[in-house]
Order: structure tokens, then sequence, then C-alpha cells
């Protein structure tokens, strides 16, 4: 009897094992166990699609999809993913036979007796979920990564699953459509009409796309390759402007990487499509890329760091369609893989477009202050992190894979040379093309390249997070140095090394030597610096390339602040404006003297691709680390100053630059007044001729300073404004500026509930305003509601709308109050989700240096 028992109850262990395991399997979301499983058993997938869109927002879009693949075990129950209401699912198919189904989890669940080894075909009737269809008035679109396509149509929602598609597309007679492929076929109907678009090739689920609407489709053809442009932009002046030079940056891109890879555009077409207000900036969907539409149309007025960031950024998605479309990551923590290298790439593709410009200095301005922002944080987080789920996938984006993931990869070119990394690239595409690959894919292939041992190099760069703080010391005998001694110290204290190349830079009398030094220890002697003469200067980081918070000594601290601006060397003074404003925020500088050089070297910067820096850091500066009253009392030096400049300057391209920066931070009674004038009177600036985007943010930064005629200044630009979408948005943001604090709080209230926030790009402009610094003391009280929103936030949002609401939220106040706020939130949660406690410990970063600087 007891052997009984005992038997008895193993089997009921063994089963709740196994039922513990299936849960875990098929719980919410993808998990990395359910896509093993699949990937495993499931092949040669094909979906075919039929999806009827109305031209009404109140009707739902409802779809048909026929899913053929091959199964090689039928062992057990088949889940597909669908994340969204249970009576969202019509009826369901399996090989010709309605059987029954479970639905769990935002899955469908495919009892395996309705299965077979061999060719299976399911067919489902469905109601679209509307959250990654992005509806809007007269348009839509799709945006499906990285998990979201599950929330549209039923589908294996992972990466590594690839497919083809056969998709038809039943909308308005009106509307026009694009997709992956090519259309094949369109049937007019009595009231809409059908699209048939040829099968696509081999794609992920986050790849697959279509956008309908009112769109005016462009084409190009050139070397016998056709372009297509699908845009909304009704502004002729932007259009004349911009058309032709689009065109021309992506046949381009297109060129530089058929040269540099050696593989011919892998894609039968490529279409690209500007969307108002579309939530990332692109999106390199195979064969469609999609973009906001005010990254691509560019004013008369558009800067130099305008014009780079458009070429930037089609270069940057062009670059995708071999590194990411080409060749896939097989799970969401590579993710990074595919962004390095489209990171990386286009600040080299960018030469021949504007030759004019330094590369170096490009790629150092580019990456290094955005990659330090998130690095020099207690929530920084290595390039490649853990995954364990796709419902946070969206959570491994940010500032480290973008900025940090290229510095990186510049250094490994650099390591095993220019050559041996495109050939690797080369071999690395071609033996992955049309598949999956991750990092030790491609490590494997470069460790054939080089004599180094990259898995040691790839755990210090690529698997830990942080940076290390490098410092220096020397003695001084008969005015000469006696002694140079480099220290490397690890900023989280757990003892870890970066080995690197660095270049050190001793200044004197205006001569610039250079020293390379590799260093690997805690503790370096520069025996090349003994003997030398006194310095007015020493810079660590010389060359730009060494990765790290590298301290003045105070010696150079102190010459520098002064005589920055007296460098001729355009790529010096920007490593040491970098180098400087990290010395501020680690306490060595007062915002008082930084304020102070950054003026002197803004009098006299002649470097287009510095400005921008210079000015992003006033900008921070100014609202964040200067209490209210020394920001008054400086108000009328800075502002009148960058009038100054303006007036001055006879380069359009720098006048807008110096306009932005002082349109957002002027708090004198006097400046206001002066916009005021500039904006009820829609006159220029010193020559400057403003944009009607100009005029509208004016507008704002004018009601949310309590300007008396806020009324007029609010009806005047609405009416003023013809373009419909600009209205609507214009009308969302104006309740989160009002000079009303009930229409303020609910307005606020309102992004409660998801409907409201789905224009994301609307929202992080709101939620700025709502709470910016000059309202701190009012809008303080949303800051604990707005973290306790940000899982949710996380959820329904797109990938890049945790951070931005992080970023306008916890990112824009200085004061002890909020920072008390942040880390009792992060105290009364310690099980929260660790990538959305290292976001919030990112962007509440400037917030805990803010209050140590301001409270000495």
């Amino acid at each position: 009897m007891k052997g009984y028992s005992i038997f008895i109850l193993s089997i009921i262990i063994s089963l709740m094992s196994c039922e513990k395991e299936s849960e875990n399997i098929i719980g919410s979301g993808v998990s990395f166990k359910l896509a093993e499983s699949r990937k495993e058993i499931i092949s040669d997938i094909n979906y075919q699609l039929l999806f009827s869109i109305p031209d009404s927002l109140d009707m739902l879009v409802e779809g048909k999809v026929k899913i053929s693949f091959q199964l090689n075990s039928d062992d057990n129950d088949l889940v597909l993913d669908f994340n969204t209401k249970t009576e969202n699912v019509k009826s369901v198919i399996s090989n010709t036979n309605k059987k029954k189904y479970k639905f769990e989890n935002g899955h469908i669940i495919i009892p395996n007796k309705s299965l077979k080894k061999g060719l299976n075909q399911i067919e489902i009737e469905f109601v679209s979920g509307n959250n990654a269809l992005n509806r809007n008035e007269n348009f839509l679109y799709t945006l499906f990564v990285p998990d979201r396509a599950s929330t549209v149509f039923p589908c294996f929602d992972q990466p590594d699953l690839k497919a083809t598609y056969s998709l038809e597309l039943d909308i308005p007679s009106d509307w026009i459509a694009v997709s992956n492929s090519a259309v094949s076929e369109i049937n007019n109907k009595k009231k809409s009409k059908l699209y048939k678009f040829e099968k696509s090739p081999l794609i992920s689920t986050y790849h697959f796309a279509f956008a309908v609407g009112k769109f005016k489709r462009l084409t190009r053809t050139k070397n016998g390759r056709t372009l297509n442009f699908y845009h909304r932009e009704t502004n002729k002046e932007k259009i004349e402007l911009s058309i032709e030079e689009i065109f021309s940056l992506h046949y381009n891109a297109i060129d530089w990487m058929e040269n540099y890879t050696g593989i011919p555009y892998p894609f039968k077409k490529l279409d690209f499509v500007s969307i108002p207000s579309f939530p990332f900036a692109g999106m390199e969907h195979v064969g469609a890329i999609f973009y906001r539409e005010s990254k691509l149309f560019l004013s008369e007025s558009a800067t130099l760091k305008d014009k780079l960031y458009r070429a930037t950024l089609i270069n940057h998605e062009t670059s995708h369609m071999w590194f990411g479309n080409l060749v896939t990551m097989k799970w969401f923590d590579d993710v990074w893989l595919k962004e390095i290298f489209s990171s990386f790439l286009p600040t080299k593709m960018v030469g021949p477009i504007f030759p004019e410009i330094d590369l170096d200095l490009n790629f150092i301005n580019s990456h290094f202050p955005w990659a330090y922002l998130i690095d020099r944080t207690e929530g920084s987080n290595p390039i490649k992190q853990k995954l364990d789920n796709l419902n946070y996938a969206g959570t491994l984006y940010g500032k480290i894979i973008y900025d940090k993931a290229p510095i990186v990869l510049a250094k490994l070119e650099q390591l095993i040379s220019k050559d041996s990394l495109q050939e690797g690239l080369k071999e690395y595409l071609r033996k992955y093309e049309y598949g999956n690959a991750d990092w030790n894919d491609l490590i494997k292939i470069l460790d054939t390249k080089t004599h180094i041992n990259l898995s040691d190099w790839s755990k210090t760069w690529i698997e830990q997070a942080g940076m290390p703080h490098i410092s220096c010391k020397y003695s001084l005998s008969d005015d000469k140095i006696s002694s140079f001694s480099i220290f490397q110290d690890d900023t989280y204290k757990k003892g870890r090394l970066w080995e690197q190349n660095i270049e050190v830079i001793h200044s004197k009398g205006g001569k610039v030597t250079r020293y390379p030094v590799f260093i690997d220890a805690k503790e370096q002697i520069v025996k090349e610096l003994e003997q030398v003469g006194k310095p007015d200067y020493v810079l660590l980081n010389g060359g730009g390339f060494g990765y790290g918070y590298f301290e003045l000594d105070s010696l150079s601290r102190n010459y520098l602040l002064k005589n920055v601006c007296e460098i001729k060397n355009a790529e010096i003074r920007a490593i040491v404006y970098i180098t400087l404003y990290e010395d501020l925020l680690n306490y060595k500088v007062t915002p008082e003297d930084f304020i102070a050089s950054i003026s002197c070297s803004l009098e006299k910067e002649n470097e287009k691709l510095n400005i921008p820096l210079l000015l992003d850091n006033l900008t921070t500066t100014w609202w964040y680390l200067l209490d209210t009253r020394t920001r008054l009392d400086l108000s009328h030096k800075i502002e009148n100053e960058l009038f100054t400049l303006i007036k001055n300057e006879s380069d359009n391209e720098i006048k807008a630059l110096i306009y932005q920066t002082l349109s957002s931070i002027f708090v004198s009674e006097s400046s206001t007044e002066k916009f005021y004038d500039i904006w009820k009177n829609q006159k220029s600036l010193y020559g400057l001729k403003l944009t009607e985007t100009d005029y509208t943010n004016l507008a704002y930064e004018l009601i949310v300073r309590d300007h008396k005629d806020y009324q007029l200044i609010k009806s005047e630009q609405l009416a003023r404004i013809q373009n419909t979408s600009k209205k609507r948005k214009m009308e969302f943001i104006l309740p989160a500026v009002s000079i009303d604090q009930e229409t303020r709080d609910k307005f606020f209230e309102s992004l409660k509930f998801y409907e409201n926030r789905q224009h994301e790009i609307w929202v992080r402009t709101a939620l700025g305003y709502l709470n910016h610094p000059l309202r701190a003391d009012k809008s303080i009280k949303y800051l604990k509601p707005s973290l306790a929103m940000l899982g949710e936030i996380q959820q329904t949002g797109d990938i890049f709308f945790p951070k931005n609401w992080l970023v306008n939220t916890v990112g824009k106040y200085n004061n002890a109050e909020a920072a008390i706020i942040v880390k009792q939130f992060l105290k009364e949660n310690p099980d929260y989700n660790e990538n959305l406690r290292a976001k919030i410990l990112q962007y509440s970063d400037i917030l805990f240096r803010a209050e140590k600087i301001i409270s000495k």
C-alpha cells in the first residue's frame, strides 16, 4: 500500500510538473521556451492574409488567414499567437476540419489531434486588435516590432520563424495601398477595391507591414531600379525642396551598401512611406520603409544637423535591408546585432554626400554624448541583454544599442582592421542570407580573421554594463613632467578593466603632441611623457575614440574652461566640450563656470558639427543644473548674447540652430515680449525665416510662460494651420500647455486611458510641456502616478514610448522632492521588472545629479 501511494504521488507530481512547464510555455507573450519549442518542429510557413479595412474608425477591421506550414512532430498541441480578446476569434479550421481549440493568454491552442506530420493548414477568421493598426481618419499603417503582429492576426510571432506572405487588402475605393511586395492586381468593387500583392520573400513577422489611405505616390527610375514614395505632405515648399533629395539619398544608400557588402539589393523592390506623427524616425520593413514625415520633408531653414540626420536616417533604414532583414537575429536579445551595423555604417555612408564634413568628428558628436547619457547612470545595461519573453523586447532598445554599440564596433574595426571586418561581414551575410544568426555566429567568422581572442573582448565590451573612470596624475620638476600615470577605475566598483587604445594629448602654447597608449591595467606609467615640458593641458582622450569618463586634472580643467574656445582644432574642441560636460556632471565644475565657457565657445565656434553639441549642453545645464534664482540672474546676459549671435551670424543654418535653443530657454520679460512680437506679426528674426512649425512651437513656449495674451495665441495659431493632421496635433497638445491648472489635470487624467495615448509623438510633446521646469511646482503631483503607469505604457506602447514617457516626466525635474518620489517608488516596488527599473534609473540620473549640484 505504501509503495502504491508513493507511485500515485509520483504521478501527481509529474503531472503537476508538466502542467507547470506547459503554463510557462503558454503564458502571456512569447517565452523563449515557447519560441525554442516551435522552432524545432515548424518550417516552410506561408500566411495567406485578407484584411477588410473600412474608412470609418467606428467599424472593425476583419480578416482571414490561412497558415500553411510543415510540422515534423505532432506529439504536442500547437500554439499560435493572437494577443487580443477571445471574441476576436470567429472560427478556426485545422486541416479542413472545424475542431475545438483553446484560447489562453493571447494564444490559440490547436489540439495535436487536429495536426499531422508534414503539411498542415489552419484557417482562421478573426477581428484584428487596433493597437498595432494605427488607424487614422484617412489612413492606416501597421507597426509590428517587436511582437505586435500577433495583436492584428494569428501567427507565430517570433523572429526566427520566417515566412512568406500572400496579402490581399480590401480598402475604400479612394485609398491606395503599399506592402512588402509589389502589387500584382487591383480589382475595383462597388464601394471598395481589392489590392493583391505578390508573394513576399522570407521575412520575420515584425518585418511584415502595410499602409493604406489617401497617400500621393511618386516614382523615380534610375539605372533600371524603380523606387516609389508615398506621402501626405501638403507644404509645397517642403515638397519642392525635399522630393528629389529623398530619392537621391535612397539610391546612394543602396549603391553604397551593394559596394560594401558585395551583395546586390536583396529584395525585389523598395518603397518608402512618409507618415505624419509616425512614432519612430523610421522602420525598416522589408521592401517598404516607413518614416516620420517631419524627418524627411525639410524647410528652407533646415540646418546641416537636420540634413545630416535625414541622410543618416535613410542610410540607417536602407542598410537594414542587409543587416536585420536579409540576416535577422534569432531572438530579440540580439536586437543590437542589427542596429550596431545600421548605426555604424551610415556614419561612413554620409561621406560622399557631405564631402565637406569631418567624418570622425561627426561620429564622435553623433554617438559619444548619447552613449554616456545612459552608461554613466546606475541603470546602465550591457549591449547584449537577457530576454526571457518577447513582451519585454521593447525594453532592450535605447542609446546603448544605437550609440555605444557603434562605438564598440569602431573599436573592433580598429582592433582587427577595416578589411578584416568588411570581409567578415560579407561572409556572415552570404552564409546566413534569408535566415537567422546570432552574435556567436558572427564572432566565429571574425575569429578566423584575427589572432585576438574576440570572446574575451566581447565579455568586456558587449556583455557588461558601464564604463571606466580614467584619470591621470603627474608630478612636475623644473617645469617638466617627472612622472605621469594613468589610472583606471570601475564606476560600479567591481574591479573590472576595459582594455583599449587611447591617445593622450599634451598641449603647450598651442603646440599639440599626441601619445598613443594601450591601457590594460589599473595604473599605467607613461614613460613617453617624462621630461616633457609643463603642459597648458593634458587630454587623456585626445583621439576622441577612447570610451569612458576621462576626468581632467585640475590644471587642465581650469585652463580649458577659459581657453577651449581658442583651440584651433575642431575635433579637439569637441572632445573638450564632451569632457568638460562629464566633469560638470561629476561635480568637478560649477554650472556657472560651465555656462561661461559655453558662452565663449559659442561666440567663436565656426564648426557646424560642434554648435549643436554646445547648445544641447547649454539647454540641459540651463533647465536642470541651475536653480531658479541663478537662471533668472543669468537670463539677460545669456539671452542677449544669443540674440546678438543670431544678428551677427551670416549663415542661416547656424542662425536657425541658435534660434531653436534661444526660443526654448528664454525666461526674461524682455525676451518674452520680443518673441511675442515675432509670433504675433509672423516676423523673421534678423533675416532668419521662420516656418509654421517654428511659430507653433513659439506659441507653446509663450503660453507655458503664462503670457497675458494666451487666448489669442492659442486661437490664432490654430487658425493659421491648414494641414488637418498638424491642426489635430496642436488641438491635442494645447490642454497640456494651458495656463489653467484644472485643464492640465484633466489632460493628465485622460492619459491613463490607452485610447488617448495612441498618437505617441503628440503625447510626448504634450508631456514635455505638462511637466515643463517652469511649472515644476504645480506638476510634481503627476510624477508618482506617471511612474505607476510605466508598466502599462510598456505593454501598450511602441518600443520607444517608455523611454519617451520617462524623459518627459521624471526627466523634467531637478529638485529634492522629485528625487524622493522616484527613490520611494523604487523602494516600494522591489520586484519591479528589471529592465523598466533600469529605464527609471537612466532617465532619473540628471534629476539625482541636479539635486546634488544645486544643493551645493
